[in-house]
This record gives C-alpha cells, structure tokens and sequence, in this order.
C-alpha cells in the first residue's frame, strides 16, 4: 500500500488570529520596554539633558545646510524630546509613559533657554535668570503618542547628552543601510541595490541621525528590509511581518516619514528572485493586503494609547486624538493661504511660474511620459512590474492623505519619497528598455 499523508485544514481565522498575536506580543514588548526605560534613574537624564540645552542653545531650533530648505534640522521637536525625557522622573513611570509630559511656552523661540532653566531648577543650580524674570514653565500632556523613541532615547540620556545620542544613531542607522545593500546584492541583484542606495542619498540620509525624530521610522524601515532579506519569505510571513512593523512606527515615530516602514520593505520584497521570477498582477494583491496589514498595526497602536492613556490619565486622550487627526487631513491654513486643492495647485504653478519653471517643467514632464510609453518593453513586462509601481504611489499618497501636515512640515515629511524613488527606479527598469525604444524610433524612420 502507497502511504498516505493527511493534512490538517488550516482554520479560516488563522492567519487574523496569527496577526492578532503579532500586533499583541509587539505592543506588550514595547510597552515594557517603555516603562522600563521611564523608570531610570532621573538625575543623570537631567544631568545630560542640561548639557544637551547648550548644544541646542547654539545650534539654533531650526539650523538650515547649504542655504536649502530641505535639508532644514528640527531642534525645536529634539527639544521636546527631551523634555519628556527629563520630565519622566517626576511621576511613576506608568504615568509619566502615559502623560508624556512636556514644557510649553508662549514664545517657541526660546524651548532651549526653557530646557535649560527646568535642568536647572530641577538639579538645584543656580540659574541665569534669577535676576530677570524667570520663564514660566507650562505642563503640556502629549499624551496622544506613544513616545516610543524614549525607549533607546532615555537610556542614552544616562551616560551622553544629544551630541553622542547622535552619533550612536548614526553608527546604528549606517550599519543597517550597509547590511541592507550587501544582502540586496545577494538577494536581489546589483542594480536593486544601487537603487537602494540612490534612494536613500536622494532623501539626504546623511543628514536622518542627526535629529531625534527622523531616526525612528528610517531605523524601523532598514530592520523591515533586513527581516525580509534574511531568507526567502512567502506573502503571509510579509503580511504578518507587515503589522509588527506598523505597530512599531505608530509606537515610535511622530508622524514624520510612516510610509517608510511600509514602502521599502514592501519593494524590497518585490525586488528578491523569487518575486521577481513569478511577478505580475496577481502580487499587487500581496501589495495591498499587506497595506491593510500595516494599518491595522498602525491604527491599533494608536487607538490603544488613547484608551490606555485616557483610563490612567482622566484626560480626553481619544476626543484629542480625533481633533489632531482632522487637522491634519482636512484644508486648514499655511501662510495665510486656505488648503484646498484648488489653492495647493494654484500655489504651486505661481511659485514655478514666479521662477519661470512651470512651462520647463510641464515640457519635461510631457517628455518623460512620451519616453516612458515609448521605451515599455511590452505589455507583459508592463503588467510585471506593476506591483512595484503600486507600491511607488504609496508615498505620494499618503503625503495627499495628510496633506495640511504634508505641507505645513514639508522640509522633513518630503523624505517619505525615498519609497517612490526605489520602487520606481523598479519599476521603470523592469518595464522599459532603451533598445525597446530605439526599434520603435527605428521602425518608425523607415
């Protein structure tokens, strides 16, 4: 007799309930991971963190490189960073993770002059402004996030101020890029890797670990690339993978590049072998199932800080959140001007038209259309690469979705295009092809 073998049916609800235990064991480990880094020892934070304030004192809160917009630092959110970071000892650490407490003022300009005198009256120095009028300092909650980049933020804190916070991060950021290209070059070839690479240099990456809050969701991203790199994985492993990685960002980052931890790691994915081997449309369904994925992760992150947050706090986390929310994705004002589309495109061509760019820039685009339909290799390898141009939008998208925060904090949020700078590169070689363009211009001349 021939053996038989019996395979179990898998239950309809296993791959739900497999995600479920995901985003449940990622959330319960940060959490503790958060408690335990609030529950540190406050006076060496303190003792940082006042040496941080004249850094950041001479710096400036908004220090700008080569005279370029886009490559503006933000003190400013570094600063009420740390504040929370040396706040955290003035409650239990249960509620200084829910608080989130931190120090607002009337006049922003001077955060780093306010950091300063609370390090100072906290450590029982004597201050500069005893003999003026000393700041007064506010309590502000921030309770509606997480907070999650105290967790490697604070433990720092002990033993360095900002200056070697930064440059463990760019230690950390640069070996996850390095193992990222090398395993892209094994995985997925030379050219994806290269792709990778000028990517990350188009989003100025030098520049993400200088600043406490661009650090997260890029470090989060690289790990989501190497996890996928590591060894060949199927679409549910990725969708599974997928809701950890929104859990993570949500928990850490501060609504400044999110896409990120979704984008790379999804066109990476594309790009290895086997991917490549079976692409078509069928893996946009990979794509989108695996978007709904990490925003599950993401949204229930978020939602269950509100509630947490609201049960130890008595503050109306929740009714805040909702109102942040529609600030953010509804028009609202920037430079007096009201967000409407209407108005965004109207700004956009007085801007180009201003510096004689608009009708440049409209003859490039139309070129780079007229190329791109003409160099398709066929509607086979278009229907092939598909996913990655799926996957290209994403940023754009988002940036859309959020706009009025897109736009009010363009000179770091743009950074979110290195996800549609990678998968389109992707995208555009494995659809088109010079030779394919010169027979057609060939055939044509005949």
């Amino acid at each position: 007799m021939e053996p038989t073998t019996s395979t179990t049916p898998k239950h309809p609800l296993a791959p739900a309930l497999q995600m479920l235990a995901a985003f449940a064991v990622t959330l319960a480990v940060l959490f503790v991971l958060l408690l335990g880094a609030c529950a540190l020892p406050g006076d060496p934070v303190l003792n940082h963190v006042y040496q941080s304030s004249f850094t950041i004192q001479r710096e400036g809160l908004y220090p700008e490189y080569f005279g370029f917009k886009l490559f503006q630092m933000d003190n400013y959110t570094d600063t009420v960073m740390l504040f929370e970071a040396a706040a955290m000892s003035e409650r239990d650490p249960l509620t200084a993770a829910m608080t989130a407490t931190t120090y607002n003022v009337d006049n922003y300009e001077t955060m780093a002059d306010d950091l300063q005198f609370y390090c100072e009256q906290r450590l029982g120095l004597a201050t500069g402004a005893e003999n003026t009028n000393p700041p007064e300092l506010t309590p502000f909650s921030y309770a509606r996030y997480w907070h999650g980049y105290l967790i490697g933020l604070r433990p720092l804190l002990c033993i360095m101020p900002i200056t070697g916070v930064r440059v463990v991060q760019y230690l950390v950021l640069f070996a996850l890029l390095a193992a990222v290209l090398v395993l892209m070059k094994k995985r997925c070839g030379t050219r994806p890797a290269v792709w990778f690479a000028v990517s990350q240099l188009a989003v100025s990456v030098f520049f993400v670990p200088r600043q406490v809050q661009f650090f997260s969701t890029f470090c989060i991203a690289c790990a989501g690339c190497l996890w996928v790199l590591a060894k060949p994985r199927k679409a549910g492993q990725l969708s599974v993978a997928l809701v950890v990685l929104g859990t993570c960002t949500a928990f850490c980052d501060l609504l400044v590049t999110p896409i990120l931890t979704l984008g790379l790691p999804v066109a990476v994915w594309l790009c290895c072998l086997p991917q490549r081997i079976c692409s078509g449309p069928k893996q946009c369904l990979p794509v989108i199932g695996g978007s709904l994925c990490w925003g599950v992760g993401y949204a229930l992150c978020w939602a269950s800080k509100w509630v947490l947050a609201t049960l130890v706090t008595g503050q109306d986390v929740i009714g805040d959140a909702i109102r942040q929310a529609g600030v953010r994705t509804t028009a609202d004002t920037w430079r007096g001007i009201e967000l409407t589309w209407g108005n965004i495109f109207r700004f956009v061509y007085d801007t180009l038209h201003s510096h004689g760019l608009f009708w440049p820039c409209v003859v490039l685009a139309v070129l780079c259309v007229a190329a791109f339909c003409l160099c398709i290799r066929s509607r086979d390898a278009l229907l092939r690469a598909l996913p990655l141009g799926l996957t290209a939008l994403m940023a754009p998208a988002w940036l859309a979705l959020l706009r009025t925060h897109s736009i009010q904090h363009g000179w770091f949020t743009w950074r979110a295009l290195g996800v549609t700078v990678f998968a389109g590169l992707a995208f555009v070689y494995y659809s088109c092809g010079i030779r394919a363009g010169w027979r057609r211009l060939h055939k044509k001349s005949e």
